[in-house]
């Protein structure tokens, strides 16, 4: 496809250059051109540009970026537009990047773009400046220019580079015509700077001991306590940190408040210091490694064989919640450190993994980056600088971190494997595993994925040859301190699982959320003075809002689904929307009063407050985030043991390590259940086990308690025994007679549209082509379309919503040219259909 030039060019100018394939930023993709535009490359970058290199260029009159992907077939061709400048600072994909974003952009139906863009710099596209400069051994003496060019050279000379802004401002003239025909004659060259929206990173205090004087503090005992603290850190710190320690750990370890800190810097003791955050690495050293249990020994044996072999055939951990998944990662990066290779350990969601964290950058001080695009502009683009100098050779974060610039890949984890977060919601949609299995193979990489309920599809694979799996069936134990180190005498059983009735509970007259059961689970822990859980997997107070008398609904009139209502608010709110409205006084239709039903985690804190007058609720779900300053801070309230009972949605049952946890409440176990997705019992499965593994990770008898309508469903039963081997089974045995994944792989089609009519015709459209396709790509596979059919959220935003899911036993020839025509969104493997 080739990008025409609108203004008329010269043969002299724009003939016999060479050309370039460039993936554009916006260049639609489909029926296989991947967003890649030709144009030609002019003189004055021929020796500047090269395959992988960061563009600008011209796109339906706008400036945008681009990456050079090819040398042109057509080596002389004229009538293309040229490329406008490299981007500076310069910045060049290798071919093992440029190789990933090929197969990214296959697998995913997107553009090339979109598949290379999260392999660039941070912030790069954010605002760029066009600069003019002079061209190499050019005066402003040249022969053959208007006046108006003339002053403009001379410009230039005096005050070398500047902004086309300033040169503008400079000369009072707009220079429309004036740059681009001192550029033709190779006088003068304009390239686009990238400048960063903030320049200046953010400061982190820090403070340190300058004075071994201590008898003007014997009085003081706070002040005392601080001195005491410096003086055990500076033992224990590296040699080359400087006796730093950050403000904020001196001020939590000893309770003390900053005008204790204020007074010994009055008094000369110690003196504090602003660092930039990103070159602020200041750690204790490196914790020691527990010894292993047997069966993690096997398990470490495995992975430390794969990796001296560089062998990347995936590995599966799979093994129950507590059982030391971590320390088998935590060896695995030690390995590499030691053989002079990188490591990325992936998480679900890095709100919730602040203990994953805080346990790799004990264990390797100053060689952890966490990266995410959850960082302020600055400390992304400086973390992501440190990486790629190879600062920081081991990074933690999100499924984005895959991305991240480190060399000699050794290790991928992904723990928690199972979790829906690894796959992206946005182009490219691509899934973690399966890109950190690519790159794995491509660069001789060693790949774990860990959970303790794996993805179905994976534990398919790792029943073949194309997963290796490794098992862990046992909790590790606490180390009683065994002279031998030997933790297996300790070992704890999972939590007992009482699975509730609550049709019986009802029938016995018991209309409360929580059944006689678990009200003594709860009262038994609290007298123990230990730690509670109570999971909802809903917000708000009550989930349906509805008339009695009528039978009425109030929905949103953007999305017709249910809004529900948040008490601490005093509103209805559309969870996928976030309209808001003021809860009428009676129905709209009949004008009756409206009857709350359904419990959502305020109904629930309401009821616990009620029931346990004395208990220190917290509420944890992305309302009270919000209001309670993040995750950290709501997490170190739980460890410091100030909150009883944690109530919360499914961002509790992800990964906590809390010791204090000895009862779990699951208050609707069947609320996932029932949904019209493929999906729905793998995801309850996994929920109630990850959820029940929250307890007894220190000591045994603690006790989980899952109230439910339909108790005898195999997810539910499953989970109440911690038995994954028989929720396969069953699982397995329903995928395969429906033709599910991994029997089939799938391809979700959406289209938007304000008029449902125009859905309707577009999806009929869309569906025709598909069938083309299949017909012509692959004539003798299976292919299945399914609808269309308006979308499970029919509307949404106002804009209603329809699909085609395509459904092949092989989907590998089909991917070439798969249709997508303007405004579908197109979703390969998609992990949901409901959305």
């Amino acid at each position: 496809m080739d990008a025409h030039s609108d203004a008329a060019q010269t043969a002299d100018n724009l003939n016999a250059l060479p050309v370039v394939d460039v993936a554009v930023d916006g260049a639609r993709a489909g029926a296989g051109a991947a967003g890649i535009l030709s144009y030609a490359l002019p003189r004055q970058w021929h020796a500047r540009i090269d395959v992988g290199q960061l563009v600008w260029v011209p796109l339906r009159k706008l400036l945008v970026l681009g990456v050079v992907v090819a040398w042109g077939e057509d080596q002389k061709r004229a009538g293309l537009k040229p490329i406008h400048a490299p981007v500076e600072p310069a910045y060049r994909l290798n071919e093992d990047r440029l190789a990933v974003a090929a197969w990214l952009s296959r697998q995913t139906a997107t553009s090339f773009f979109a598949a290379v863009s999260p392999f660039l710099p941070p912030g790069v596209a954010h605002r760029a400046v066009e600069h003019l400069r002079l061209a190499p051994e050019v005066m402003s003496g040249a022969v053959n220019v208007t006046p108006a060019q003339r002053r403009l050279l001379a410009l230039l000379e005096e005050r070398g580079e500047l902004s086309l802004d300033a040169a503008r401002a400079a000369l009072a003239s707009s220079l429309v015509s004036v740059v681009p025909k001192l550029e033709q004659q190779g006088l003068i060259e304009r390239v686009v700077h990238v400048t960063h929206r903030s320049p200046n990173p953010r400061l982190e205090r820090f403070v340190r001991l300058v004075s071994d004087d201590l008898h003007v503090v014997n009085n003081a005992p706070r002040q005392r306590a601080v001195v005491d603290f410096l003086v055990q850190r500076a033992r224990l710190a590296p040699l080359d940190d400087g006796g730093l320690v950050r403000v904020a750990d001196v001020l939590e370890r000893t309770g003390t408040d900053p005008s204790t800190l204020v007074a010994l810097r009055r008094k000369g003791v110690v003196e504090e210091i602003a660092l930039p955050r990103s070159s602020a690495t200041v750690e204790v050293s490196p914790t020691p490694a527990p010894a292993l249990t047997p069966l993690q020994a096997s398990a470490w044996r495995e992975v430390e064989r794969a990796l001296t072999t560089r062998d990347p055939t995936p590995l599966l951990l799979h093994g129950v919640t507590g059982s030391g998944k971590t320390e088998i990662y935590l060896r695995a990066v030690a390995w590499c450190l030691r053989h002079g290779r990188s490591a990325l350990i992936l998480v679900p969601e890095i709100g919730l993994a602040s203990q994953v964290v805080r346990r790799f950058t004990a264990r390797f001080p100053g060689k952890v980056a966490v990266l995410h695009s959850a960082l302020p502009d600055a400390d992304r683009y400086g973390t992501w600088q440190a990486v790629s100098a190879g600062s920081f050779p081991v990074v933690v974060g999100p499924r984005s971190a895959l991305f991240a610039p480190v060399d000699d890949l050794g290790l991928i984890v992904l723990d928690e494997e199972h979790d829906g977060a690894y796959k992206q919601e946005a182009d490219p949609r691509y899934h973690a595993r399966g890109l950190a299995e690519f790159l794995a193979a491509q660069q001789g990489a060693v790949v774990i994925h860990g959970s303790a309920t794996p993805a179905v599809e994976t534990y398919w694979r790792s029943e073949g040859t194309e997963v290796r799996r490794l098992s862990l069936p046992a909790r590790v134990g606490p180390d009683l301190g065994a002279v031998d180190g030997d933790r297996t005498r300790g070992a704890l059983d999972l939590p007992d699982v009482d699975v509730v009735d609550m049709r019986l509970e009802l029938h016995r007259g018991n209309s409360s959320l929580f059944s006689h059961r678990l009200r003594e689970v709860l009262e038994r822990a609290l007298a123990a003075r230990e730690q509670a859980i109570l999971f909802l997997n809903r917000r708000g107070l009550a989930t349906v809002v509805l008339c009695r008398s009528c039978g009425g609904t109030l929905l949103c009139p953007l999305c017709d689904v249910p809004l529900v209502y948040h008490q601490d608010r005093h509103r209805l709110l559309c969870h996928r929307c976030n309209h808001r409205e003021t809860p009428p006084g009676g129905c709209p239709t009949c004008r009756d009063p409206l009857n709350y039903f359904g419990a959502g985690t305020q109904r629930v804190e309401e009821e616990v407050r009620k029931l346990l007058p004395d208990a220190r609720v917290l509420r944890w779900d992305q309302d009270s985030i919000r209001r309670e300053g993040g995750h950290e801070r709501m997490l170190r309230r739980v460890e410091r043991r100030e909150v009883d009972v944690l109530v919360g949605t499914q961002m509790i049952a992800k990964g906590l390590d809390l010791p204090l946890v000895t009862a779990i409440g699951v208050i609707h176990a069947d609320t996932m259940l029932h949904l019209p997705d493929f999906r729905s019992g793998e995801r309850t499965f996994q929920l109630l086990t990850q959820v029940a593994g929250r307890a007894g990770r220190r000591a045994p008898g603690s006790q989980v308690v899952v109230q439910s309508y339909t108790p005898d469903h195999y997810a539910i039963q499953a989970a109440s025994r911690h038995d994954y081997a028989a929720f396969y089974a069953e699982e397995i045995d329903f995928r395969r007679a429906h033709g599910y994944p991994p029997f089939s792989r799938l391809v979700r089609y959406l289209f938007r549209h304000a008029d449902d009519a125009v859905c309707a015709a577009e999806a009929d459209t869309m569906a025709l082509e598909l069938a083309r396709h299949a017909r012509r790509a692959a004539p003798s596979l299976r292919v299945d379309l399914l609808g269309p059919t308006p979308a499970f959220a029919s509307r949404v935003r106002g804009r209603y919503q329809w699909q085609i899911v395509l459904r092949a036993d092989d989907l590998e020839p089909l991917l070439d040219g798969l249709p997508a025509r303007p405004g579908w969104t197109v979703d390969v493997d998609p992990q949901s259909l409901l959305s």
